[in-house]
């Protein structure tokens, strides 16, 4: 009988484990709201770009930070110059995202959350890492994404 609580006891607290676990990595991954990959601008709670790459086109939102992500949040900037390095390459390739003002939420180029930029290299590409300077929450910041995996200093 004691043996047969003990092995009761032990499962249940390796199932309380897991379920312990599984609350903090749903804490700690933060939803995006376009289906991309959030990266922190700074750090966290500063707030995120989430990046989506659709073939060539890779596009661009600026969202809040800590879990207040599905926010959007507008930069005054109306393109950004990212210098891409694709895994493997020496070099960085350049691509400038344009700004695409979401009419509905009454966006303008200078006052706008989205942006785009495509370039032919861009398909196929596994993984990168991209570097560009933003205006976001009115001063100048770096913007680091790593694709696909998101990038999070934290």
């Amino acid at each position: 009988m004691f043996g047969k609580l003990t092995a009761i006891a032990a499962f249940s607290a390796l199932l309380l484990g897991q379920s312990i676990a599984s609350a903090d990595e749903e804490k700690a991954e933060h939803k995006s709201a376009h289906g991309g990959k959030l990266n922190a601008i700074r750090t966290c709670e500063n707030g995120h770009a989430e990046v989506k790459v659709e073939g060539g086109l890779l596009q661009l939102w600026f969202v809040g930070g800590g879990s207040d992500t599905l926010k959007a949040v507008r930069v005054p900037d109306q393109e950004i110059a990212l210098a891409v390095t694709l895994e493997g390459a020496k070099e960085a390739k350049p691509l400038v995202l344009k700004a695409k003002p979401n009419a509905l939420a009454e966006e303008a180029a200078g006052d706008c959350s989205h942006f785009e930029g495509e370039a032919e290299w861009l398909k196929g590409a596994k993984k990168f890492v991209a570097i560009a300077t933003v205006t976001f929450k009115g001063k100048k910041q770096e913007l680091r994404i790593e694709y696909p995996d998101g990038y999070d200093p934290d």
